[in-house]
């Protein structure tokens, strides 16, 4: 009926044509009139003053999606949506992606936002919420438009502790969400869908919850006009003060060593370009902040590594510090404080980050966008050209050899396993850089930087998404998928670790294969959770005393008993796939990787890489607590 029905919309089917075949499936001709007046109203687009219609609670909410223009909803299956799912088979608008598990249905939903831009909405059974919260956290993290919407049991007998009931659904949601609310008035449906929309998406982003009980979700003739979101949205095209502008132009000029942290905030406002120009045009170091995004590209000549989960090249004599849309560095995001003698310049959206850590020089609160372009013209408007020269070529000769000397060591440190089997993490990242295409997006939740060192990552090349700031495993897998979703037309590759792979995601191949979505998937499998073991070791009492380092054992971490079928896991939801053990079957499983997903369909690489020490050093740790239950027993029951 969905196809007969979306047939019709797109005008490959007559009124007549369509009412007879609606007949001759049982439908009266009140039905198929009913169909036909909506089909008109779908036709049309809604007026300046909105659009008057009549339906149930699940019509009005299904109207006032459309009228935000959303293409996707994601979410599972639920009783209580039942009224809801009638509304998107009528309605034939939108299209519902499902999963298996609300953890992986939000991951998807958030990989959706951060590709594409749009507000994603998740529809999940009321009583799942617990279960989506540890993707939710990522998405408030990663400040990712979400729209969460969940269905309840009715609202006529709360606080009797009944079936899928609790006394406060809302508070459990208070930290992971910029608002939230329950719909009690069924006329106020329509009004606060557009609200949580407005506030998800309203800089900074992040994820908003509201519930709708049974009761008005089934409520039925409720009389609503709809508007286009359009007419709720706020434009935060917010202009930098002139003379804070000139103020940091002034600092970027006199500076010996100025340095720029560049956050998501930039590739949300689609700056990307403009501070590689304002880099460029005098030799302005950039490191990656700590971002859910690459927010510059990797393989410039001025970039310096990332000051986040790492401490950046070149950090030692920063005399200013330039932050543009990204968290400030700080102990909680491992990495080194900025030089105590550097001049702070703190730029964002998100204005309450502004001067909470650090005493701040100039604070800009304004777009990327605009802050980025106005401190490039002010540059420009003070200097001369030879002048802009000079500064630049001097900063840039510093600049490379950095970079020449951070290069030989990668190099040299490649060339002592670069043939090895299992394969270095080195050999894994450069065979990806050689196979996949020049636009691929890489979706990562690996808890190594390795592959980043070694492929053409950045704006207009191959893009980063991930890992989410959250750091909650179970995420890589369905952001990969929202992804793909929203940006079908590029190759999108997931790179997750063995631990994380198990960490709930196993679900997301039922999508995966379901609606034909053709990603990569590469388990990174070394066997073993690598780098908590290590953060583990390096807090040990046991390991930092010499006299008992030797007793320390690994009680957690080792996943090699059982060793995982990743490759029968995969072909159980009818998606190809191959283990990849050397640097030849590896770019073998990727060339034949491009040619299924090419054909449209899903496949899975099982890469066995090699373990590493917290040295960065090869290393084979395969001990494991030796416990049976079943030896336990005295009765073989």
């Amino acid at each position: 009926m969905r196809e007969l029905f979306k047939k019709y919309l797109e005008q490959g089917l007559s009124r007549r044509d369509f009412t007879n075949r609606m007949l001759g499936l049982g439908f009266s001709q009140i039905a198929v009139n009913s169909f036909l007046a909506s089909a008109v109203e779908a036709r049309e687009p809604i007026a300046e003053n909105g659009k008057y219609i009549i339906g149930n609670g699940a019509d009005i909410l299904a109207e006032t999606l459309m009228a935000a223009d959303v293409d996707y909803i994601f979410g599972t299956s639920a009783t209580g949506m039942s009224g809801f799912f009638d509304a998107l088979t009528m309605k034939n608008e939108m299209e519902f992606i499902s999963s298996i598990a609300e953890s992986q249905a939000t991951s998807m939903a958030q990989g959706y936002e951060l590709i594409t831009g749009k507000t994603a909405i998740l529809f999940l059974p009321g009583v799942a919420i617990p279960s989506a919260m540890n993707n939710l956290y990522n998405a408030w993290k990663d400040r990712s438009s979400i729209v969460v919407l969940s269905d309840g049991t009715s609202s006529n007998f709360s606080g009797r502790n009944g079936f899928q009931q609790m006394d406060d659904w809302l508070e459990t949601m208070t930290q992971f969400t910029k608002w939230r609310w329950k719909v009690t008035n069924p006329q106020q449906l329509s009004e606060m869908t557009r609200r949580t929309i407005k506030l998800a998406e309203t800089p900074p982003g992040g994820p908003v919850y509201l519930r709708l009980p049974a009761t008005v979700l089934n409520k039925r003739d409720i009389k609503q006009t709809i508007y286009s979101q359009k007419k709720f949205r706020i434009p935060l095209d917010l202009q930098p003060k002139d003379e804070l502008v000139e103020a940091a132009a002034k600092a970027l000029i006199e500076a010996k060593n100025p340095l720029m942290c560049v956050g998501h905030e930039v590739t949300r406002a689609k700056a990307n370009k403009g501070v590689v120009e304002l880099s460029d045009l005098l030799g302005i170091k950039m490191t990656q902040g700590y971002s859910v995004y690459g927010d510059v590209p990797f393989q410039h000549p001025s970039f310096m590594g990332f000051y986040g989960m790492g401490v950046p090249r070149g950090l030692s004599g920063t005399d200013v510090f330039l932050n543009l849309g990204a968290p400030m560095p700080d102990p909680t995001i491992f990495t080194a404080p900025i030089p105590k003698k550097a001049k702070v310049i703190h730029a964002r959206i998100e204005f309450d980050d502004i001067a909470n850590t650090y005493p701040t020089d100039i604070a800009i609160a304004a777009g990327m966008k605009e802050t980025v372009s106005a401190i490039k013209e002010s540059i420009e408007s003070m200097l001369t050209k030879e002048r802009i020269n000079t500064i630049k070529e001097e900063r840039l000769a510093i600049n490379k050899a950095i970079n020449k000397k951070y290069e030989d060591r990668k190099q040299k440190k490649a060339k002592l396993n670069w043939n090895s089997s299992p394969l270095s993490w080195e050999r894994a990242s450069y065979e990806l850089e050689n196979h996949l295409t020049k636009d691929a997006i890489i979706v990562s939740e690996l808890d190594s930087r390795t592959p980043f060192k070694w492929m053409d990552l950045g704006p207009e090349k191959k893009s980063l998404i991930g890992g989410s700031t959250g750091f909650a495993l179970g995420w890589g897998v369905g952001a990969s998928l929202g992804v793909k979703i929203g940006e079908p037309n590029r190759q999108v590759v997931c790179l997750v670790g063995d631990g994380a792979m198990l960490f709930g995601q196993i679900e997301s191949l039922w999508s995966a294969s379901r609606y034909d979505i053709p990603v990569t998937i590469i388990v990174f499998n070394n066997l073993s959770y690598d780098g908590e073991r290590n953060r583990i070791y390096m807090n040990s009492p046991l390991a930092a005393n010499s006299d008992t380092r030797e007793m320390w054992k690994d009680i957690s971490c080792y996943l090699g008993n059982p060793i995982v079928d990743f490759i029968g896991l995969a072909n159980s939801f009818d998606i190809q796939g191959s283990i990849a053990e050397s640097p030849d079957s590896f770019a073998t499983a990727l060339k034949r990787a491009n040619n299924v997903t090419s054909d449209g369909r899903p496949y899975l690489i099982d890469l066995r890489v090699m373990q590493l020490n917290p040295g960065g050093s090869p290393i084979e740790q395969i001990w494991h607590p030796d416990i049976s239950i079943a030896s336990k027993r005295i009765r073989k029951v």
